[in-house]
């Protein structure tokens, strides 16, 4: 009796195996990326920028494909690497809704899925509408700059070595609360609690064994980190009621006039905003920092240019604007091309068979747009591994592509751009930074590991010194 179960337990892991690998029988004619060394890449923990750059890529270009099959995470996934397949994909939002979040994952429970980003037809259209409302009613910048001055404080005078990707994530924070949800988490005044608790939550999301099977979550419940999770939510929860209670002159408080909202569809968004709002500007923020402090020419130049346009002057809307500043603007767009904080955009579903390019597409088929393959693609850039702003005066932007594309690219695309210039021209006009000696990243940025298709610089610290 007991080799009849030991031989059923074999069988029902040999199924779930096949079952989480095998390829469907409808995508086995699209070029497929070899499963085994993405799985040592998942296990070992490698950062997605590096899986991509030494696995997705060199298989593409060696077979002239615009498309690849990629596993990800339990799954099989279509990578769009061309840009002109990427354009058709997105601007269809009929044919290639976005995909509904899988039940199983803390991720998706955490965030929802009722926001802009994984909502489709009458609801996206609902909620985009509001939320661009919201974000152009007036550009913060004087919050922006009121920030970096806040961390102006923390550099000092002299010469000061600091974990930056920190400094970012701080400044991030409290740019998104200050402007988004009128509330002040003072992660730059000290190290704030609720961003500790985030950062946890998510690290324990972020484990490799539940991320490669993902039915692991139902088998093998992780009841702590869900109650962790559930915790944040009700932290989240609290701070919409109190918004509710005592509205202000902030991005919520308008949302929260729409008679139209449900609570789920706020309080959903919210927490997308935080997610999405203030990790991705503290990734654009530290790979920025970081080219700047590794191409001294560069940073000298854009140095400059806040000389001769601000001079001694306030910092406004007007004098770092994209047309103000066009050299740091160009910085901030290679930046955001060579170190894209986002990978690839949350998939699309095929909802009918469907021809992308000269691909078949059948129905039911999960598909993304792999936004740091298409910015390192030999075919649109010139030299794609180095670092150089001046492209941006000559090359196409049409292959510029970090806020996604069609109807459903970023709706905060203008918002980051401005929190970008506004901290790097506060720091640029009082100070010079570099890498200190001995530093990781002194051959290439190093990003962190990430499940959530975010490239984030990991433990990068930078010397700066004040002027």
């Amino acid at each position: 009796m007991t080799s009849f179960y030991w031989l059923v337990g074999l069988v029902v892991v040999a199924v779930f195996i096949i079952r989480l690998f095998i390829v469907p029988s409808g995508l086995r004619h699209l070029p497929r990326v070899p499963i085994l060394p993405l799985l040592r890449s998942y296990l070992s923990m490698e950062p997605e920028d590096t899986r991509i750059r030494n696995l997705i890529l060199p298989f593409a270009n060696d077979r002239q494909e615009g498309v690849v099959l990629v596993w990800v995470l339990g799954r099989w996934m279509v990578h769009i690497l061309d840009p002109q397949i990427a354009r058709q994909l997105s601007d269809d939002l009929v044919v290639f809704p976005k995909e509904k979040p899988p039940n199983d994952s803390l991720l998706w429970h955490l965030i929802g899925n009722s926001n802009i980003l994984v909502s489709n037809a009458t609801q996206w259209k609902k909620q985009s509408r509001l939320i661009n409302d919201a974000i152009n009613l007036q550009m913060p910048v004087e919050q922006f700059v009121g920030l970096a001055e806040n961390i102006k404080t923390l550099l000092g005078e002299g010469s000061n070595t600091v974990r930056w990707d920190e400094f970012s994530q701080r400044f991030a924070v409290d740019a998104l609360g200050s402007t988004v949800f009128g509330h002040d988490f003072e992660a730059i005044k000290e190290q704030s609690m609720f961003v500790r608790e985030y950062n946890g939550v998510m690290s324990g999301i972020a484990n490799p064994i539940y991320l490669i099977a993902p039915l692991l979550e139902r088998l093998i419940p992780r009841t702590a980190l869900l109650n962790r999770i559930d915790t944040l939510i009700e932290q989240f929860v609290a701070l919409l009621k109190a918004k509710q209670n005592s509205p202000g002159d902030d991005m919520m408080s308008y949302m929260l006039r729409d008679p139209d909202m449900s609570q789920k569809e706020l309080r959903d968004n919210m927490i997308l905003l935080f997610i999405s709002g203030h990790d991705t500007s503290a990734g654009a923020l530290s790979t920025l920092f970081y080219f700047l402090a590794t191409n001294s020419e560069i940073q000298r130049r854009a140095r400059e240019e806040i000389a001769d346009v601000v001079g001694n002057a306030e910092f406004t809307a007007e004098n770092i604007g994209a047309n103000s500043l066009p050299f740091l603007n160009a910085c901030i767009r290679e930046s955001l091309r060579i170190n894209t904080p986002i990978s690839y955009v949350v998939p699309r579903m095929s909802t009918a068979s469907a021809q992308l390019g000269r691909y078949a597409i059948p129905a039911g088929t999960s598909l993304t747009v792999d936004i740091y393959a298409i910015h390192h693609t030999e075919t649109a850039w010139k030299d794609p591994h180095v670092f150089n702003p001046s492209r941006f005066e000559e090359e196409s932007l049409k292959s510029w592509v970090p806020f996604a594309l069609g109807p459903r690219q970023c709706p905060a695309r203008n918002f980051a751009m401005y929190e970008q210039r506004a901290l790097a021209a506060v720091l640029l006009r009082e100070y010079k930074w570099e890498l200190p000696a001995g530093s990781k990243h002194s051959e290439s940025i190093q990003n962190a590991f990430s499940p959530f298709a975010l490239t984030l610089p990991h433990e990068l610290h930078l010397t700066f010194h004040k002027l």
